[in-house]
């Protein structure tokens, strides 16, 4: 649901009125759904503030049974390849562009590209990716206190440190604050991991914790994106209603259908490649064909390469992830068991 949602503010909503056009199914959805209820940029905001929230509990889960560098291997190995394959991809369709330079392209594969300046993105989407990158690095930091889940104090402590430490050593520096500033959704899904399905913390200390990161996101926003803030263009807002959302399906008893699973295994591909794939095809048709069929045709194309990508990149990565770890697993120590199918989805 989350990387959809963010497609079809992309592919049905911003893409479409780069070239001038409206999608009318697209805007009686604004105009009846996301605007009256506070919710901006299409549901894409929604979007990644739930795979956040999603990402911070799923990744406080497979922290708790593995070791360091078990947890490092298997997190490069399921971010960069496909990253990779991305940027390599965007190149293609951007040959003879100014901003493809060796350079660009090398801190672009690395996800550096967002914290120096010129910001020179090759793959949009991948804004999302560095903030993931950062709670991995900032979770393997930590992993000496991996069974506690008052590491969620530490988080937050480094990020009320980088953002107050904001415009004390220079622009890139700023970019770096900026994108950790984000982290406090993360420490949410955290918190809901250890308090609601480890019960390892009281309602009390729950709480705590969600209004602490709630209130060093918000200070975040102040320091570096202020315009978020305003009730009317609101990034709390979508964040609340991605908690309570995240909570409720938490809580509900779903049958896994197949074509759920399909659609979730194939999200991170879907995400990646629906710039680059998507707008290709839909930048292609839009002139031809009548927007009823030309975006049917972008989301076709992108979930068809997202299905590809996902067998021939993100599966093998993932099995070479758990051949090189196998030996390295810890969660025998934890005294618990990991989630189901929480090693899947991280």
């Amino acid at each position: 649901m989350a990387a959809w949602l963010v497609v079809w503010d992309h592919i049905a909503n911003s893409m479409l009125r780069e070239q001038g056009r409206t999608f009318l199914p697209a805007q009686w959805v604004h105009d009846n759904i996301t605007a009256p209820l506070g919710i901006i940029q299409d549901f894409g905001w929604f979007g990644v503030a739930l795979f956040f929230l999603i990402s911070g509990f799923i990744i406080s889960d497979r922290a708790r049974v593995e070791g360091v560098l078990e947890f490092v291997i298997k997190r490069v190995l399921r971010i960069y390849p496909m990253l990779a394959l991305a940027v390599l991809l965007s190149c293609v369709f951007l040959a003879g562009e100014a901003d493809l330079t060796p350079k660009n392209i090398i801190l672009n594969l690395t996800l550096a590209n967002y914290l120096v300046i010129p910001q020179i993105a090759l793959v949009g989407a991948a804004w999302t990716l560095v903030i993931e990158v950062m709670f991995y690095a900032l979770t393997a930091s930590t992993q000496f206190m991996r069974a506690s889940p008052h590491r969620i104090a530490f988080n937050l402590a480094f990020v009320a440190l980088m953002v107050w430490k904001r415009g004390a050593f220079g622009a890139n520096f700023a970019l770096f604050a900026g994108a950790v500033s984000y982290l406090p959704i993360l420490v949410m899904g955290q918190t809901i991991y250890w308090w609601l399905a480890r019960s390892r913390l009281s309602a009390p200390w729950g709480l705590a914790y969600l209004l602490a990161a709630y209130g060093v996101f918000v200070w975040g926003l102040k320091e570096a994106q202020p315009g978020f803030l305003l009730v009317t263009n609101s990034y709390l807002i979508s964040v609340a209603y991605a908690l309570l959302l995240f909570v409720v399906l938490l809580r509900a008893k779903l049958p896994e259908w197949r074509w759920v699973r399909f659609l979730s295994d194939t999200s991170y591909s879907v995400y990646l490649l629906q710039g680059s794939i998507g707008w290709l095809v839909l930048m292609a048709m839009i002139k031809r064909a009548p927007l009823s069929v030309s975006i049917p045709a972008a989301v076709g194309a992108t979930l068809l390469a997202a299905f590809v990508t996902h067998k021939l990149v993100e599966l093998p990565t993932q099995r070479l992830g758990r051949r090189l770890t196998r030996n390295l697993r810890a969660w025998p120590a934890t005294r618990s068991r990991p989630l189901k199918g929480a090693e899947e989805a991280a």
